[in-house]
């Protein structure tokens, strides 16, 4: 029978991924859920529930159909389903399982394995749950490091001390890069010029000459280089991105995005300016990234826009006199299109602002702390009413999505081309600052 449409809650099996491979394990979705009564003695492989009424209801299954396969979910009965990236996803990879597509594991190292942040650890665990990749190795300059990872991971991987050896052993596909960002170019390039698949850690690296040269590496040795922006998938702008998109406020013409406090920061290398490469190199890279979610790349004519910029910048030293980074910095981007695009990021802010206000010709998109408020103009007065976070996301979302760029050619959401424009920004607006004048680029995304 049917039940009425309503929000329901996917959910998958355990084993779902020898199916679906890096398909969500479950999000939320609004559509009309079957309610199915096996009525064969065909063997059935469910692999997808939902809930109704404290009953688990089966809503997807696979089965042998002569030398076929036959994969069957009850989902899709309206366009918000047929829009939605995890449904799309999910139907991508049913045909690869029926087509009988085979996948090779990527057999995949670390190379950093440093214990400020844990990002060694947490890089480690996301390749170990992420389908079609295996953690083969791990790489780090102090012997102490590569003992702690040997502790924590055990005998079963191979374990360097430097990046040549881990190189001539052939034991990995690809690699991530763990490492100070003013040695991200000198550290990825051999590693790509040796045809090891890349992922390095943001930001890109500290200069965009040094991007230029990491991906010329990458294109002469025919392998995928990416840079871990995992925030690209926080709720806070996938929630901001769908709201533009349904068109609330009118066409987008300022992005603004605030990351601002006060208080001292951290005795850390990020913190260090010669190693970090400044204060919006952490935290900024992350945010421009966000914002060009925002940045229109075609008009209705399908023709490429938003692919040149004029950029300014303030970036002050006014306090924290024991850490080398700026205190302020403020990133003014303008885009050919006339869109503008600017990034505040401060330790020594007392005021509070927004973190992102997004401003259009029929209103505004501001992110509060709990959720997101929607100003739209209608009939002479100004409206506002309240929308949430998008839920069900996740950083895993990144890795899953790189492995299904290099195994199955699906798009590649964070391209070098993407990432290098944050570094563009970065850059160019703080030579602004320092030479009091504006400055050109051209993006290559």
């Amino acid at each position: 029978g049917h039940g009425p449409c309503c929000e329901i809650a996917v959910e998958h099996t355990d084993d779902y991924e020898e199916i679906v491979p890096r398909v969500a394990a479950g999000w939320t979705q609004y559509d009309e859920l079957y309610l199915l009564d096996k009525r064969t003695d065909a063997d059935l492989r469910p692999f997808q529930f939902s809930w109704w009424e404290f009953q688990r209801q089966m809503l997807g299954y696979v089965r042998d159909y002569g030398k076929g396969r036959v994969l069957y979910t009850g989902l899709g009965h309206g366009m918000e389903t047929l829009n939605n990236p995890e449904f799309q996803d999910l139907i991508f990879k049913a045909v690869r399982y029926v087509t009988r597509q085979s996948e090779t594991p990527l057999r995949w190292g670390l190379v950093g394995y440093g214990p400020n942040f844990g990002m060694g650890a947490h890089h480690a665990e996301s390749v170990n749950v992420t389908a079609g990749m295996e953690l083969a190795a791990i790489c780090d300059k102090d012997p102490a490091r590569v003992e702690a990872a040997r502790e924590a991971h055990g005998d079963g991987l191979e374990y360097f001390l430097d990046t040549r050896d881990l190189i001539a052993s052939g034991c990995c596909d690809g690699v991530t890069v763990i490492v100070p960002h003013n040695v991200h170019a000198s550290v990825t390039v051999p590693l790509l010029e040796a045809s090891l698949h890349v992922i390095s850690e943001k930001p890109f690296a500290i200069t965009p000459e040094e991007c230029d040269q990491m991906i010329a590496a990458a294109r002469a040795s025919g392998v995928v280089l990416s840079v871990y922006h995992s925030r690209h998938w926080d709720g806070d702008m996938w929630a901001i991105r769908k709201l533009v998109a349904e068109g609330l406020i009118g066409e987008v013409y300022a992005i603004e995005h605030n990351m601002c406090g006060y208080s001292r920061p951290g005795q850390s290398w990020r913190d260090h300016k010669p190693i970090s490469g400044g204060l919006l190199y952490d935290m900024g890279a992350h945010g421009f990234e966000k914002m060009f979610q925002l940045v229109p790349r075609f008009d209705e004519q399908g023709k490429c826009i938003n692919r040149k910029a004029t950029l300014f910048g303030n970036f002050l030293k006014k306090k924290w006199w024991d850490v080398t980074n700026e205190d302020y910095a403020k990133a003014y981007v303008k885009f050919d299109s006339g869109l503008e695009m600017m990034l505040t990021q401060s330790n020594i802010s007392a005021a509070h602002r927004p973190s992102f206000v997004v401003s259009g010709t029929e209103g505004a998109i501001v992110a509060c702390p709990e959720d997101i408020e929607v100003r739209r103009y209608v009939n002479g007065e100004i409206r506002t009413t309240r929308a949430p976070y998008a839920t069900g996301l996740s950083w895993q979302s990144y890795y899953r999505n790189f492995v299904d760029h290099v195994l199955t050619g699906a798009p590649l959401v964070i391209t070098p081309g993407l990432a290098k424009a944050t570094i563009q920004c970065i850059h160019g607006c703080e030579v602004a600052s320092r030479e009091n004048r504006l400055v050109e680029v051209d993006f290559d995304f």
